[in-house]
């Protein structure tokens, strides 16, 4: 079976400033990748390449079997969702849906109307974009790519103009929709949570390339690198060779050998009924929050670090026990 796509060396410079450097990965037919990285670290530049609407310095692309490294955007079959809906105002929702279609050669009313109803949007295809929701307008959005039937679906953070419970709904919508359907897709975000449901794969992406590829509970267990740690932050860098689990530092020795470090309490508040120390850690320049088991009036805190949940960095397995 051929790769829904296929990234070999893939890099892109403007001048001297490097934005993708020899990337590499591939997915086959049905995978559900998640991209995450801050701003600025190469995320949409990639999609951008992928969807044909810029070209690499070097290296290929293939989709299925056809090299498409140097095809624009209307030759490949690639969807495309962004940011905004992008929505044609004076278009209706069914006419939105069926303009990439008939671009493409692959309209059919029947189509239509299968997307209107997968999208729950058949009673409002005769309204215009600025009688929907956000919601709404990105589920017509989501539809027009869609109904291009393109190999791979390609989404650049298509929640993020939405507000928290309108962007939650969506996700778990848009993930199911995608699963029934069997889409092959690659979803951009900064936002660790949403890259999680949206994808079996997540690619921590910064500085031009993967940090670490791997499944959701490989990253959250086995960071690759000090970047990982921070920027999922559920682990704590001791130096640039170990960290701990969070869930594994106390304030009560409960293992010999533990290491000890000092840590001052700024405050505490309650989180889902439990009581929370938010510390610093002078020796670290490190903020923490921990669950506290016993009231404290402030001042200073012992922490301890188990010596048997200290991990090191393995670069072939992810990560690593210290020894």
């Amino acid at each position: 079976m051929s790769k829904a796509i296929e990234v070999n060396n893939i890099s892109k410079a403007f001048g001297s400033n490097v934005i993708l450097d020899q990337l590499n990965f591939q997915l086959n037919p049905g995978d559900k990748l998640s991209i995450v990285g801050p701003s600025g670290s190469g995320k949409t530049t990639l999609l951008r390449i992928l969807a044909g609407l810029d070209h690499p310095s070097s290296g290929t692309i293939k989709l299925g079997e056809k090299d498409v490294t140097h095809l624009d955007a209307r030759t490949r079959k690639v969807g495309l969702v962004f940011q905004q809906p992008l929505l044609f105002p004076h278009m209706t929702v069914e006419e939105n849906i069926d303009y990439g279609a008939r671009l493409t050669g692959t309209f059919s009313r029947e189509k239509t109307s299968d997307l209107l109803t997968a999208i729950n949007l058949t009673e409002t295809r005769t309204q215009f974009p600025s009688e929907l929701s956000g919601g709404q307008q990105q589920r017509v959005a989501l539809a027009r790519a869609l109904a291009t039937e393109p190999e791979i679906l390609l989404l650049d953070e298509p929640f993020s103009s939405l507000d928290p419970g309108m962007r939650q709904e969506l996700r778990y919508w848009v993930r199911d929709l995608l699963d029934e359907r069997g889409i092959t897709s690659i979803f951009v975000t900064h936002d660790r949570e949403e890259a999680m449901l949206m994808g079996d794969t997540i690619g921590v992406f910064y500085n031009g390339g993967f940090q670490q590829l791997a499944s959701a509970e490989t990253i959250l267990q086995s960071p690759a690198n000090p970047f990982v740690v921070q920027f999922f932050d559920n682990h704590l860098l001791i130096d640039q060779d170990h960290y701990v689990p969070l869930n594994k530092i106390s304030f009560s020795s409960q293992a010999t050998g533990a290491r000890v470090m000092k840590a001052v309490l700024l405050q505490t508040s309650v989180a889902n009924g439990e009581r929370v120390a938010h510390v610093y850690v002078e020796e670290l320049d490190k903020r923490l929050s921990l669950r506290l088991p016993f009231p404290h009036d402030g001042g200073s805190l012992d922490i301890f670090i188990p010596a048997n949940h200290i991990y090191s960095f393995d670069s072939s397995r992810g990560a690593g026990r210290y020894e």
